[in-house]
């Protein structure tokens, strides 16, 4: 797992990074997962892209996958970004874990 000059990983960073963002864009929920992919859900599908847009241009990282998922309950929708350092995207990246 990369860490970073503090010795943190990605997925830690992620997360110290959410609960601020979370505030800036209302009815949006953000979630990161362990291998650092960054889960933007909510009700309206132009607020996750711009909120994914957000984020990047405020921290960019290399995006190596993206999904996207419709669910029955609300939040109804959710951007998955899998996200490593910039400019690691060339490297050997480990496949997502199936849970």
């Amino acid at each position: 797992m990369k860490t970073d000059q503090d010795g943190r990983t990605l997925a830690q960073a992620l997360k110290d990074r959410a609960g601020a963002f979370v505030n800036s864009h209302v009815d949006l929920w953000v979630g990161v997962e362990p291998d650092a992919t960054l889960v933007l859900a909510g009700n309206d599908a132009q607020a996750l892209f711009q909120a994914a847009a957000d984020w990047l241009a405020d921290d960019p990282q290399d995006v190596v996958d993206v999904g996207w998922e419709r669910q029955a309950a609300e939040p109804t929708q959710a951007l998955r970004i899998r996200l490593v350092p910039r400019g690691t995207a060339g490297a050997t990246v480990p496949a997502p874990a199936v849970g």
